[in-house]
């Protein structure tokens, strides 16, 4: 058996135990919606950890992250924004987990239905989440393509990668739902995390000597790469700030991430969670040292994002590379799984509720199941015909998905704010980033991002002026003080 069967073999194992586990955990079980959605919020510290670990760690961090530091060097230390993130949701989350606990929420969309009086919002806000969710779902797909087509040496296409993993994560999330995420998850993040370690952290030993020798002869090939704006030029200070605060305030606008800390078992294993995350945080690096590896070895790649696997394939024998496929599959699915049942939860919960109000919770759950095939296939299609840069990907979903802070963030601490503030403002910052990434040569401008700075945050400017100008221009409203006290108590 030739050493790359071997690879795809480990990696078609991989794949065979995640479904089985993932399908175990919600097979003869009936769930109500709130078991479905959140897992009758349930989850200890063990179960949220991996969760989120998970949920976080995806195909844009096993490959992405070396797909761009491959091409650009520094201006990937971006990443640091999770620095922001986590001491954000060690204070917010709290307050997202006690409207779900207190109010029965299981999506943003109930929140924003509730707390500003309006259901047209809370479906405009859904559909919203669902337009800048499908890049997401979409850049895990097109990670699990290379993963298998790299591996294989080209005799598995791409487009049979995403079909398979898609037909996986679709199967074990309509069965299972958050419990079968959560169980499969568990596995996935101890995979990646030692695949990082025990793989990806001695490649530039293995090439170089050492990290420090790596960097030398990095120096000598390319020293942009050391530097910002980067090996392109194009990501200079302003960029990375504005990106990193961007991505440090949106990170918990996610809905995907609504549902994992809606399904905690009480808010001491929350900020836990978020205590214990930037443990898990630390294994990008070896990913990072990984693709600069390979552009120190001056390596030309027609697909940046497979750089992580091209410095395996260089630097260990050819089965090694399953072993690593493994790890990028788990990635790639931990992540794409929670976003999937996300996307269908606000078509079922905030949508076809709102088209159908009398609706039983058995109905919904079936809706949901619906929605996640009908999902997973525009997902798989959209990776097969459309497919981009991972890391680029990520940070439109990033542009659109921010726009929510405003509304989601303000409103348990401001009780001015109301949905004609919030409505306007998301509309004012949608169209702004929308201007700045489509239009922007119609403009007269050279970049999407004005002055270096990132266009989505262009857009949470423009949105909080709109929301701060519109609320203090109009009456709040009478119950929102009542449920804020109610929520913060």
């Amino acid at each position: 058996m030739s050493e790359a069967v071997v690879a795809v073999s480990l990696i078609f194992i991989w794949v065979l135990v995640t479904l089985v586990v993932g399908v175990l955990a919600g097979i003869k079980r009936k769930f109500s919606l709130e078991g479905y959605l959140v897992s009758g919020r349930a989850l200890g510290l063990v179960f949220m950890y991996v969760l989120m670990a998970g949920e976080i760690y995806s195909a844009y961090a096993f490959l992405g992250t070396g797909g761009w530091a491959y091409s650009y060097g520094a201006p990937i230390l971006y990443i640091g924004y999770a620095a922001l993130a986590y001491s954000f949701g060690y204070f917010y989350a709290k307050y997202v987990w006690k409207a779900g606990k207190k109010l029965g929420y299981m999506t943003q969309g109930d929140l924003f239905r509730d707390r500003y009086g309006s259901v047209p919002l809370a479906v405009y806000m859904a559909l919203v989440g669902i337009v800048f969710m499908i890049p997401y779902i979409q850049l895990q797909l097109q990670g699990l393509g290379y993963i298998l087509h790299v591996t294989s040496f080209g005799k598995i296409s791409v487009r049979l990668g995403i079909i398979v993993g898609m037909t996986v994560m679709m199967i074990y999330v309509a069965t299972s739902g958050l419990r079968g995420i959560a169980w499969t998850n568990l596995l996935q993040a101890i995979l990646m995390f030692l695949v990082a370690w025990a793989i990806l952290f001695a490649v530039p030993f293995i090439k170089f000597g050492g990290v420090s020798e790596m960097f030398q002869a990095l120096k000598q090939v390319s020293p942009q790469h050391l530097t910002l704006p980067g090996a392109k030029g194009t990501m200079g200070v302003p960029w990375f700030l504005s990106t990193m605060i961007l991505c440090g305030l949106g990170f918990f606008m996610w809905p995907h991430l609504w549902l994992s800390i809606l399904g905690a078992k009480d808010i001491r294993a929350l900020r836990r969670t978020y205590v214990l995350l930037p443990i898990y945080t630390v294994f990008i690096i070896p990913v990072v040292l990984a693709g600069l590896t390979v552009a120190a070895l001056g390596i030309q790649l027609s697909k940046p994002d497979e750089a992580v696997l091209k410095a395996v394939e260089v630097s260990f024998p050819t089965w090694v590379l399953g072993i690593v496929g493994m790890g990028g599959f788990a990635a790639a699915t931990s992540t794409a799984s929670g976003i999937l049942l996300t996307v269908s939860a606000l078509l079922s919960k905030n949508i076809y509720n709102y088209i159908k109000p009398g609706a039983s919770d058995r109905e919904l759950v079936l809706a949901t199941r619906i929605a996640v095939i009908v999902v997973a296939i525009v997902a798989m299609l959209l990776a097969i015909f459309a497919g981009g840069r991972l890391v680029a990907l990520l940070l439109l979903g990033y542009s659109g998905i921010t726009q929510f802070f405003p509304g989601a963030v303000l409103g348990f601490f401001w009780d001015r704010v109301n949905k004609w503030a919030v409505g306007a403002g998301m509309t004012g910052g949608l169209i702004t980033i929308t201007l700045l990434k489509l239009f922007y040569s119609h403009l007269g401008l050279s970049s999407s991002n004005l002055l270096g700075i990132h266009f989505g945050l262009w857009g949470l400017i423009v949105n909080f002026l709109i929301v701060i100008a519109v609320s203090l221009a109009s009456k709040p409203d009478p119950n929102a003080a009542k449920l804020i006290e109610a929520i913060r108590s």
